[in-house]
C-alpha cells in the first residue's frame, strides 16, 4: 500500500511525501541553492551534443532529442528478487554499477544526484539558461535539471548520449523512484529510453528481461492473448489502446506498478470490465487517481504473462507462458 501511495503522490503533483515512514533506510537530502548553482555553472551547451532547443512562453527554452543505441545489440538480465522491474546498469566503469527502475509509465528518465556525479553527467544549457523539469509529476519539492550521460550499459548493450533529468538531492530519487526502500536504486529508465529499442521483453514467468536494438519479434499465435497498439499521447509514457466497458480508452501500461488498476473519478473499489484487444479482465480491484489522468494498468493483472514491447513496430504483445 505504501508503494501505491507514493505512486498517487507522484501523479498528484504533491510537493511533499507525508507517507514515507521515518524508519526507511534512505535519507533524501536536497542540495542547497548555492550547491546547485555551483554545479549548474559548469553546464555545457545542449547544441554541442546534437539536441534541439526551442522557445517556450515567458522567455524560457525547451529541449528536444533522444539517446542513441548501437545496432545489433542484445542483453538479457534476471529480474531482481526485490522488484521485477529493477535492472543493473553501469557507466563506462564497472565500479559504477547501480540499479535502475524500468518505468514504462514515466515519460522521461531520471538520475539521483550523487550517481549522476559517478557517471560524469553534464548539465545542459542554452546561453545562460538551463532546462528545469517542467512536467506534471511530483519531484517531492526538489528541483531537477536536464543533463547528458555519455554512456550507460545494460550488460554489454550500450545506450549513449542520454538526455536525462537529475533530481538535485542525494540518497534517493524521491517519488520518481517509486520503491524508496531499495538503497541501490539510483536511476529510472523511462519510456523515452525504452521506446528506442526494437524489443523490450518482460518475461514474468521466467523472471527475465530481454532487450534488442534491431531484432523484430513475432509471437506464437497459439500463445498470443493480446496485441495492443501503442498510442502517441500527450500524457506520455507507454500508452496503449484499450477499452473500459467496451468503450475505447487510452490506457497507461505501468509495469513498474505493484497494483491492478488505477482510474480517475472512481466511485467503486472494483472496475467491472477492462479489455486490451481480445484480453478481457473483469471485477478488477481499482484505486482512485486525481482528475485529468488516464487509467493506469499495473502489473498485478499481467505478472503471469510475457509482455513484449515493440516500440518501433508500434505494438505490445501479451502472451501466456
Amino acid at each position: 500500500m505504501r508503494y501505491m501511495l507514493l505512486f498517487l503522490l507522484l501523479l498528484n503533483g504533491c510537493s511533499s511525501i507525508p507517507f514515507i515512514s521515518s524508519d526507511l533506510p534512505l535519507v533524501d537530502i536536497p542540495l542547497s541553492v548555492e550547491q546547485q548553482e555551483v554545479y549548474l555553472s559548469k553546464s555545457k551547451p545542449a547544441q554541442h551534443f546534437g539536441f534541439q532547443v526551442f522557445p517556450l512562453p515567458r522567455g524560457e527554452v525547451g529541449l528536444r532529442g533522444s539517446a542513441r543505441l548501437h545496432p545489433n545489440q542484445r542483453a538479457q538480465v534476471a529480474m531482481s528478487p526485490t522488484d521485477p522491474l529493477l535492472v543493473p546498469i553501469m557507466g563506462k566503469n564497472k565500479k559504477n554499477t547501480a540499479l535502475a527502475l524500468l518505468d514504462t509509465a514515466s515519460p522521461i528518465s531520471w538520475l539521483e544526484f550523487a550517481y549522476s556525479r559517478d557517471l560524469l553527467a553534464k548539465f545542459l544549457s542554452f546561453r545562460d539558461q538551463h532546462f528545469p523539469y517542467r512536467g506534471q509529476r511530483s519531484t517531492g519539492g526538489v528541483n531537477a535539471y536536464a543533463a547528458l550521460v555519455h554512456q550507460l550499459r545494460i550488460d554489454q548493450l550500450f545506450i549513449e548520449n542520454i538526455p536525462i533529468y537529475v533530481r538535485m538531492a542525494t540518497g534517493s530519487l524521491g517519488p520518481q523512484g517509486r520503491s524508496l526502500d531499495e538503497p541501490q536504486l539510483k536511476a529510472v529508465l523511462g519510456y523515452d529510453v525504452l521506446q528506442l529499442f526494437s524489443i523490450v521483453q518482460i518475461d514474468f514467468p521466467r523472471h527475465m528481461i530481454r532487450f534488442s536494438t534491431t531484432d523484430s519479434y513475432t509471437p506464437n499465435a497459439m500463445d498470443l492473448l493480446a496485441k495492443a497498439t501503442i498510442l502517441d499521447h500527450p500524457q506520455g509514457g507507454l500508452v496503449v489502446e484499450g477499452a473500459l466497458f467496451g468503450e475505447k480508452t487510452p490506457i497507461v501500461l505501468d509495469l513498474a506498478g505493484a497494483y491492478a488498476l488505477a482510474r480517475p473519478d472512481v466511485q467503486e473499489p472494483y472496475t467491472r470490465q477492462l479489455s486490451i484487444d481480445e484480453l478481457v479482465f473483469r471485477q478488477i480491484p481499482t484505486l482512485p487517481l486525481p482528475p485529468g489522468n488516464l487509467p493506469y494498468l499495473g502489473r498485478e493483472l499481467l505478472d503471469e504473462c510475457i509482455i513484449t514491447l515493440c516500440p518501433q513496430a508500434g505494438v505490445v504483445y501479451i502472451e501466456k507462458p
